[in-house]
């Protein structure tokens, strides 16, 4: 039994070769039917256009043009390909939308006047067209991606940003969708359309990485990477984001930004010694979570042990940045134990403390005094006394309390200073 013949064709234009219009049209399916568009309307579109066209676009599965000989709408569309003239045909095929609107051509209908009415500049036209072919199918990024272009061309930049969010929302879901089709054909297409969108999301993510990176204003830098991690959480790029994030924050002098952002970064990359000691010293300031503080200063002793000089940096000036990161995460730890009562632990770390700190005057007699407590607490009196008797050097409270310790543990225990 003889079957109805049915023509399909994969989104080709009825704008044929041998037409006035050809030279805006001579495009096939699956590639990009903007680039041969003239005269844009304005600038903001050529920067638009460089993005749009990075991303190699596929056609939609519901975009075919399904020629059924002897069927009132294979007959309309036979009228328009007799059609030569622009207007007239696109005004044809309006008409087709609306005389049939079910037919398997509609979305092929809906993109030719997408793309007609932007070349004529009708941008209000052109974006429902678009609108209609994103109700016939969610996840057209064509649609969607010309769209842009066309809220670009109206200087609407409310609807750049819908479309642009949409789109990237299409590309979210195409990305992680699975691929099986029925109809090889239309597999085929939906495989080209995923793979546009993994592309779109990678180049989408680098470039607001970059622009992040390469911004002056911490603000800019914030927002563009929030856009980034709401576009891909686990970004390719998170970790130096956290870290931008985290210097950004310490720029504007926010620092719950700044610990938060810090933290984040130490769950994924604890190799920042200075991230460590920032956020070490937050905690340790504010007597709280004792065992976090413990944690990084345990962290940033290990840093440094296994970290390699800097090209940048002499021996000496090594030795010295050293020395301060260890030293003030062993004072830290000390401080801490010495807090808990734990005075054998605190007394190990601010040993381990003391030759790190011997140049550094703001430290040195803290330890000097911690130590002089921890030993007398463990009945080192005479330990506590030599440590005392250092601190009377620095004058002011250091001295204060050392003489009262040191005439306190003389009166108690005979231990002559």
């Amino acid at each position: 039994m003889l079957k109805k013949c049915e023509v399909t064709v994969n989104r080709y234009r009825l704008f044929g070769k041998n037409s006035h219009l050809s030279k805006y049209y001579l495009v096939p399916s699956g590639r990009n039917p903007l680039r041969l568009v003239q005269a844009w309307p304005s600038p903001l579109l050529y920067f638009l256009l460089a993005i749009f066209l990075t991303i190699p676009l596929s056609a939609g599965v519901n975009k075919k043009l399904v020629v059924k000989p002897d069927t009132p709408d294979g007959n309309f569309l036979d009228l328009i390909g007799l059609e030569t003239d622009f207007d007239k045909r696109v005004a044809l095929i309006e008409q087709f939308t609306i005389m049939f609107p079910r037919s398997e051509s509609v979305g092929w209908a809906y993109s030719q006047l997408q793309e007609a009415n932007f070349k004529d500049n009708k941008l209000d036209k052109a974006l429902e067209a678009g609108d209609k072919l994103l109700e016939l199918d969610p996840e057209d990024l064509d649609a969607a991606g010309i769209n842009i272009l066309i809220a670009g061309a109206k200087e609407d930049n409310a609807l750049v940003r819908k479309y642009t969010e949409l789109r990237e929302r299409i590309a979210r879901r195409l990305a992680s969708a699975p691929t099986s089709i029925d109809d090889p054909e239309d597999q085929a297409a939906r495989t080209k359309r995923i793979e546009a969108a993994s592309n779109l999301l990678v180049q989408r993510e680098y470039a607001l990485y970059d622009e992040a990176f390469s911004s002056v204003d911490p603000r800019k830098k914030i927002s563009l990477l929030d856009e980034l991690i709401k576009l891909n959480p686990r970004t390719r790029y998170l970790k130096d984001s956290l870290l931008i994030y985290y210097l950004a924050y310490r720029q504007l002098g926010d620092t719950a930004g700044a610990v938060s952002a810090a933290e984040k970064l130490l769950q994924i990359d604890a190799g920042h010694e200075d991230v460590l000691l920032f956020a070490a010293d937050y905690h340790f300031r504010r007597k709280q979570d004792a065992r976090k503080v413990l944690d990084y200063c345990e962290r940033i002793v290990a840093v440094m042990n296994a970290k390699k000089k800097p090209g940048a940096l002499s021996d000496a000036e090594w030795s010295h940045q050293k020395a301060l990161y260890s030293g003030t995460a062993h004072y830290m730890a000390g401080t801490v134990y010495l807090n808990e009562n734990q005075h054998e632990a605190a007394n190990r770390a601010l040993r381990l403390a003391l030759p790190d700190v011997k140049g550094n005057p703001a430290l040195l007699p803290a330890v000097l005094t911690s130590l002089g407590w921890s030993n007398y607490q463990l009945g080192k009196y005479a330990d506590a006394v030599g440590f005392y008797k250092q601190c009377l050097s620095f004058g002011g409270i250091y001295k204060e309390q050392a003489e009262k310790n040191l005439a306190a543990i003389k009166a108690e225990h005979n231990i002559q200073e």
